[in-house]
């Protein structure tokens, strides 16, 4: 089956208040909406005329591509400090060479060659530490929606507000509007998080993972300063042993925060479609094995010696083609 990405009708990007920076992608190809949309982040939104809207740390960017088109421009611009050129390659990871990947990919395992074909140019996230440490604690047994709420309504309570007036004015604020505010908001520091009030963070879908949340934050404060951000210099094995040992935080927590956050490439979070996948196609002999912390290692490994140390970004390939999520990236009234 083939899996195909509608195109938006606009051959240009949307006039906007602001003016537009341009990132040619014609040989380092973003898929902008497969990238965003796969799973990794849970706070971008796309307003009515296809402008996705995410914040970074303390800046909000605004972000438009022709759907589905990988090697089209990136048109992009930041708040409140315009043109950070930097941030941009940084975050969506640009440096990452994906052509050459592709065909080492190709090489050792063809089946990927259609997620590939579909989904060129979806690239692997740098996400901050702590939001994606802390986004990723309501993942589990959760829907992406209810995820997305669940850290709009976290960072709208604990964030601080981004003195973006010009992205406001212009963006959908109906779609882009977080529990009963209307803004963009930093994610809440660790002291904000540490101070929460659990009947709160409750109120806002977190349930009975709103006291994990607030013993979490305070566990890393009693850490040294950065501690999160330290695991980026450490190797992956270490990395993750450092995570788990952290109350609450499994195997497969640790690997979406290694992989989308501490530029570990070959961690492979392996959940329920990503253990499929790996039983069908790699280890068919695990298919009717309990997921023991020994057959959990034995899936990854199975990604990790086809597509080495990039096997975290071939996992999301297949795993967002196993989800068929194309309808997604419709624009509201495009649905058929």
């Amino acid at each position: 089956m083939k899996y195909s990405i509608e195109s938006f009708p606009l051959a240009d990007p949307p006039d906007v208040p602001f003016r537009w920076n341009v990132h040619v992608c014609a040989g380092t190809p973003l898929h902008l909406s497969a990238t965003l949309a796969s799973g990794q982040n849970f706070r971008w939104r796309r307003d009515a005329s296809g402008v996705w809207w995410g914040v970074v740390e303390s800046t909000v960017i605004a972000a438009w591509q022709a759907a589905g088109e990988s090697d089209s421009p990136l048109y992009w611009q930041t708040f409140p400090q315009p043109d950070c050129r930097e941030l941009i390659v940084d975050y969506f990871r640009l440096d990452v060479d994906l052509d050459s990947l592709y065909a080492d990919w190709l090489m050792t395992e063809p089946c990927i060659g259609e997620a590939i074909a579909a989904f060129r140019g979806l690239r692997i996230l740098r996400q901050p530490p702590v939001e994606c440490f802390f986004a990723f604690q309501c993942a589990t047994c959760n829907t992406v929606t209810k995820i997305e709420r669940s850290v709009a309504h976290l960072a709208a309570h604990y964030g601080e507000p981004l003195p973006v007036e010009l992205a406001l004015e212009y963006a959908s604020v109906a779609e882009l509007q977080t529990d009963s505010r209307v803004g963009f908001y930093a994610f809440p520091t660790l002291e904000a998080l540490a101070s929460a009030e659990e009947s709160v963070l409750r109120s806002g879908m977190w349930g009975y993972r709103a006291p994990r949340v607030i013993a979490l934050a305070r566990h890393l404060l009693a850490l040294p300063a950065g501690w999160l951000y330290s695991l980026r210099a450490a190797p992956y094995a270490e990395a993750h042993a450092a995570l788990t040992e952290l109350h609450g935080i499994g195997a497969k927590l640790a690997d979406c925060i290694c992989l989308f956050a501490l530029d570990k490439d070959e961690a492979v979070p392996v959940d329920t479609h990503v253990r499929q996948i790996g039983c069908r196609l790699f280890v068919p002999e695990m298919v009717s094995r309990s997921l023991t912390p020994r057959v959990y290692t034995a899936i990854a490994d199975a990604y990790r010696q086809r597509f080495g140390n990039y096997a975290g970004w071939a996992q999301q390939y297949l795993f967002f083609a196993e989800l068929r999520r194309a309808s997604d990236f419709l624009l509201p009234g495009d649905r058929s």
